[in-house]
């Protein structure tokens, strides 16, 4: 890790003899406008022999380490000079493009491993575990991705060289570079993208599930944001959803998150759940936001991977070994913002390494027992939850009497969040030709969809909607929620309906989407708003609608009653979901469905 000593208040990198680093021919690309192919030092390697791995080479410094972190957050420009220079350096670094953001900055993987691997199936079979860093999705958020720069210095010549023997760590510069540049939450197009992986609809994390999540299956994903409270210098949450499998949720609070506080400590630092302070049902504690699957930590578990997020507060107070709180002078405050990242990183990556066959085993497990419980129709889905105390724990809140403002006090912490309602799990379900629109969605999560190639009739629970209404307004969307009732029935189904099977690794996510009761599924994003109407608020509102404008009194007595007649049928008329629960397996005749093609929807560019 990188050593800091200290010359009176100001934090100054102690300079390294060179790190030992093998030569490799390859692009030097530092910006997209330059690429150099370094024909003489091939030359030179050829006329003398190639170098031992034990030949130093100087890897490049960071823009913080230029600015001695300083400078505010790393411009576009240089952060991606860093990368490409050290894509050229290192025969263990390689790069490629991703997508585009619509501002046209590149968006690129990055792949660090100790064999030339380069693609994802390579990745999977080498038996490693395979780690995701997506830093900074909030472009103001922008410690992640300092702190993945000096990680990959580690990892290719310094403290963390061992953890490749084990670990591939994938990941990209930064999720939003548009947002980044300016210090905006959102993308260009205006989408707060940690919102976006069930809907995906910026090209960024479209990129991310279609490309990264689903064809690299990462046993680890690291979402690394700027936020939390004081006086932590990381906080940290897994999945909590009760929606993903339970082991899967289990093991880095088990596992990683206990060496992660170890490992800050060790520095005179804390670290916490995420995020703060949290009141519930009258009693002031410690708690975080909600869980949809909408966000990347909470959709990653409920893909059968171990989700991270890693929130680095501001710093403006450190709570040292003796346990007493100091402040941080303001200049300094970034540093420590970039050290809490790179040492909870850096932990994550060493557990990685040293439970490799243990976490690959899990989340082959999880999988498994995604695709046997589906075909077999047993658990249960979980429609709802609700939040309780994880115990009484010390916890460092605010406090106004404290010196500098906080104080250690045993609160509750709300972190436990425990189904309220299930329903059993179906083998799969049944959409009307209606619902096409949301094939590709599906297919993009890597969830087969069938079509009928022949009429039958399936016995099915159908859902019907009692009522439908708008909750909110959020990134476009009217998010819809819904009553409903279930019964049961025989669907006389015509050739051209789809069959989505819950048989899948993919087995959570599909509930969660179909099930119209869960807070994040296809009527909560506008997928069944052509299908779905929603429903008046009152009788008079719909008689109001069938005045159009009269005036009752104007409505002579045996038309005022069959209007109201009318407006009492409308309010008290179910609607048929056009999701369709299949308890057991039934003679069907259906073929897999293939995109027509494999362009990239989002990306806006040719």
């Amino acid at each position: 890790m990188y050593p800091v000593a200290w010359s009176g208040a100001r934090p100054q990198i102690v300079t390294r003899a060179p790190y030992p680093q093998p030569l490799s021919m390859s692009i030097i690309m530092p910006t997209r406008d330059r690429a150099l192919l370094n024909f003489g030092i091939l030359a030179l390697l050829v006329s003398l022999g190639s170098p031992s791995s034990a030949e130093s080479q100087e890897l490049p410094d960071t823009w913080q380490e230029q600015q001695n972190f300083r400078s505010g957050p790393t411009p576009f420009e240089p952060l991606m000079d860093f990368w490409y220079e050290l894509d050229a350096m290192s025969e263990l670094v390689s790069m490629q493009p991703l997508t585009q953001t619509l501002m046209g900055r590149e968006m690129n993987l990055i792949v660090i491993a100790r064999d030339p691997i380069v693609n994802a199936q390579d990745a999977i079979r080498s038996g490693k575990t395979i780690v995701f860093v997506a830093p900074s999705v909030h472009g103001g958020e922008v410690s992640p991705k300092e702190a993945f720069q000096l990680v990959a210095k580690e990892l290719l010549a310094g403290d963390l060289q061992h953890v490749l023997d084990d670990v591939i760590v994938i990941g990209t510069p930064l999720t939003n570079p548009d947002g980044g540049e300016v210090r905006r939450r959102t993308n260009e197009a205006g989408y707060d993208m940690n919102r976006d992986y069930v809907k995906l609809e910026s090209q960024e994390i479209h990129a991310y599930v279609t490309q990264v999540m689903t064809e690299w299956t990462p046993d680890i994903h690291v979402d690394g944001h700027h936020g939390g409270s004081d006086p932590y210098v990381i906080t940290y949450q897994g999945t909590l959803n009760p929606a993903a499998d339970n082991a899967l949720r289990a093991w880095p609070y088990d596992n990683i998150f206990p060496r992660l506080r170890e490992a800050v400590e060790a520095e005179d630092y804390r670290a916490f759940d995420y995020s703060g302070v949290r009141t519930e049902n009258g009693q002031r504690g410690w708690g975080s936001t909600s869980v949809e699957p909408r966000k990347h930590h909470v959709y990653t578990g409920l893909t059968n991977t171990i989700g991270i997020l890693l929130e680095t507060p501001r710093n403006s107070r450190r709570v040292m070994g003796d346990g007493t709180v100091v402040e941080i002078p303001e200049d300094e405050r970034y540093y420590h913002q970039i050290r809490g990242g790179v040492l909870a990183l850096s932990t994550i990556l060493e557990v990685a390494a040293e439970r490799r066959e243990e976490i690959r085993t899990l989340t082959t497990a999880s999988r498994m027992t995604a695709i046997r419980e589906g075909h077999a129709g047993t658990g249960s889905v979980i429609l709802d939850y609700e939040l309780g105390n994880r115990g009484n724990e010390p916890v460092w809140m605010p406090d106004e009497d404290a010196e500098l403002g906080y104080s250690l006090q045993d609160v509750p912490v709300w972190l436990r969040w425990t189904p309220t309602r299930t329903t059993s799990r179906p083998v799969g379900y049944l959409m009307p030709p209606a619902m096409a629109g949301v094939v590709p969605l599906l297919m993009d999560h890597d969830i087969a969809v069938y079509r009928f190639t022949e009429s039958t009739s399936v016995d099915a629970e159908v859902y019907y909607a009692t009522e439908v209404r708008t909750e909110s307004y959020f990134q476009g969307h009217y998010l819809k929620a819904a009553e409903v009732e279930k019964e049961p029935d025989t669907i006389d189904v015509q050739a051209g309906w789809f069959w989505i099977p819950t048989a899948q690794s993919m087995g959570n996510l599909i509930t969660y989407l179909m099930e119209p009761e869960t807070d994040d599924n296809l009527i909560t994003w506008g997928w069944t708003d052509h299908i779905l109407e929603e429903t008046p608020e009152s009788e008079a509102a719909v008689l109001q609608s069938m005045l159009g404008g009269r005036s009752i009194a104007e409505v002579d007595d045996e038309q005022q009653e069959r209007m109201r007649e009318r407006a009492a049928q409308i309010m008290s008329e179910r609607q048929r979901v056009p999701m369709m629960r299949v308890l057991s397996h039934q003679n069907m005749s259906v073929l897999r469905l293939q995109p027509f093609n494999q362009f990239q929807r989002n990306r806006f560019f040719r």
